[in-house]
This record gives structure tokens, sequence and C-alpha cells, in this order.
């Protein structure tokens, strides 16, 4: 059994590296006129795929723990989960924009917004998974692990 702290924090990790990557790609296609979308379906439906198992992990793991064991960082957790509401819905949206080749200036806009809100919620999880190291103690870490673990 990992520690979840551990996995959570080396999951964010090759998420921000495939948003990089995904804004690189977006920028790039902008700088062609006859760009369009087609070339992005793949890498934002894989993003999708794998930034919602991680929000999942967290929203049916680790934000219940939390808020049962670690009280003074309930409204730290309220404010993830919206920050989680408004990136997935992002990230839906573009999906669903390359899908159907609309405009990469439409899809460009809102990668953008979706590239500020998932920095900022970044930096917020980290900040909360450096408070539950220091929290926890190493049975609730591993109760932790068996509850992400399992999902």
């Amino acid at each position: 059994m990992s520690d979840a702290i551990d996995q959570l924090t080396h999951d964010h990790g090759e998420i921000n590296r495939r948003v990089l990557a995904l804004g690189t790609q977006v920028r790039s296609l902008q700088r062609v006129t006859t760009s369009t979308t087609e070339s992005l379906v793949t890498p934002l439906r894989e993003l999708r795929e794998q930034l919602f198992l991680h929000f999942a992990r967290e929203e049916e793991g680790v934000f219940p723990f939390v808020t049962e064991h670690v009280v003074e960082l309930s409204d730290q957790i309220h404010v993830m989960e919206v920050a989680h509401d408004t990136i997935c819905g992002a990230l839906a949206r573009m999906v669903h924009l390359a899908q159907t080749s609309a405009s990469l200036a439409m899809l460009a806009q809102l990668f953008d917004r979706f590239e500020n809100a998932y920095a900022a919620h970044a930096e917020q999880e980290s900040e909360l998974l450096a408070a539950l190291a220091t929290k926890l103690d190493a049975d609730q870490r591993m109760r932790l692990a068996a509850l992400v673990d399992g999902l």
C-alpha cells in the first residue's frame, strides 16, 4: 500500500506535465492559420480521464477523510471541491469542442480559463497535502492510503 499523500503528489506532477504539454500544443496551433482542433481530441481525452480519476480519488477518499479527521481543513476542502467542478466542466467542454471541430479560438480561450483555474487549484492542493503530511499520524496515513487505493 502506497502513501496516499505521496501518490496524490505524484499524480499531480504527471497531470501538471500534461496540462503544460497541452498548452504548448494549443499555442502552437494558434500560430497556424489553417489549424483545426482535431489533433487536440486525444490529448484532451487522456487528460480528462486522468484528471477525473485523480479528482474522484480525492472527492471519494481524501476529502471525506480530511473533513472527518482534520476538521480545521474543511473550508479548504470546500474550496477545492468547487475548483474541481470548474476544472472538470471546462475540460469536458474542451473535449466537446475538439470533437466537434469547433473554432480553435474558442477552444484556446476556454483553455486559458482552464489553465488558470487548474494552476490555482494545484497550488491549493499542494498546500493541503503539505498540511496533511504534518497533521496525520502514521495510522491515519495508512487508513487514508487504504481508502484511496480502494478507489
